[in-house]
């Protein structure tokens, strides 16, 4: 039943570890098939890493693999279903001839929005469940990119240079959570907490800093805000109390409560923690003075 629960959150892995769930547990068999998609994924993005370097493209590769490797102390418990690329924008035209001439295909859509969204996705032509997603911006809406957007420059700040320094990995976190998704997933926010943790001691002041600086600083605070309350982590509490707390900070953490993050993949109060969330979205959309 647990692991029921567990698995539209994206966190069942951990659980079936810890609990030394069979093969034969429910969901088991499609853990071990996801389990089997990251290590192909994971080969998949070292060729494909490869080739754009070779090209001279800059590119930083995101989310899963990375936060995988550099924020779980086992990186089996962070699995992924697809390979997601930061390039610079202005490269992001010879980005797409390197997909091409790697034999990778876009998959066809009646309508195409990758210019808006800017985000390009290919599929492997032999393992077509294999996707590579190219993004100029992880934030892919274009009324929230007015206020703000996360491309290759912005994840080099929030790195001092470092696209995988957990300060850079934080903040793809939290845009990845609120501003690419609607908070609606726990590994989300476990993906929070881990890059949290990794902070090296007395960066608190500086990472807050930069996130407002960034103008994350509501989606942090709000992401931190939840942490500390389903985890009683102490870091997170730390840092939730170096970022703003006015108005917009503290509606926001008003609506995005611990239930409306767990409930996001349930059956039951979904349409409260729709509404909610929703909400919250309206509120980010809204320009800043």
């Amino acid at each position: 039943m647990l692991l029921e629960l567990a698995r539209p959150h994206g966190v069942e892995n951990i659980l079936w570890r810890k609990f030394g769930a069979g093969i034969d547990a429910p969901g088991g068999a499609e853990t071990i098939q996801r389990v089997g998609q990251t290590m192909l994924l994971e080969g998949l993005c070292r060729d494909i890493s490869a080739a754009l370097a070779a090209n001279g493209v800059a590119a930083c590769v995101v989310k899963g693999p990375v936060f995988a490797e550099r924020l779980y102390p086992i990186s089996g418990d962070r699995l992924f279903s697809d390979i997601d690329l930061l390039v610079d924008p202005a490269a992001m035209g010879e980005a797409i001839a390197v997909m091409e001439r790697l034999g990778y295909v876009q998959p066809d859509k009646a309508w195409d929005n990758s210019q808006r969204d800017m985000e390009y996705k290919f599929a492997h032509p032999d393992h077509p469940t294999a996707l590579i997603e190219l993004h100029g911006n992880l934030v892919h809406y274009p009324r929230l990119r007015r206020r703000a957007g996360f491309g290759l420059r912005e994840l080099l700040i929030a790195g001092d240079g470092d696209g995988r320094a957990p300060a850079a990995l934080l903040a793809t976190a939290i845009v990845h959570a609120t501003l690419g998704h609607k908070l609606d997933r726990l590994q989300m926010l476990v993906d929070v907490l881990q890059a949290t943790r990794r902070l090296p001691s007395g960066s608190l002041a500086e990472v807050a800093n930069v996130l407002v600086r960034l103008r994350l600083g509501l989606e942090a605070a709000v992401c931190l805000s939840v942490l500390a309350r389903l985890f009683g982590d102490r870091a997170s509490m730390e840092l939730s109390d170096r970022l703003p707390s006015g108005l917009r900070a503290r509606l926001g953490r008003w609506l995005i409560s611990p239930d409306a993050v767990v409930h996001a993949q349930g059956t039951h109060h979904a349409r409260r923690s729709w509404g909610r969330r929703k909400t919250f979205r309206l509120l980010q959309s809204l320009p800043e003075r």
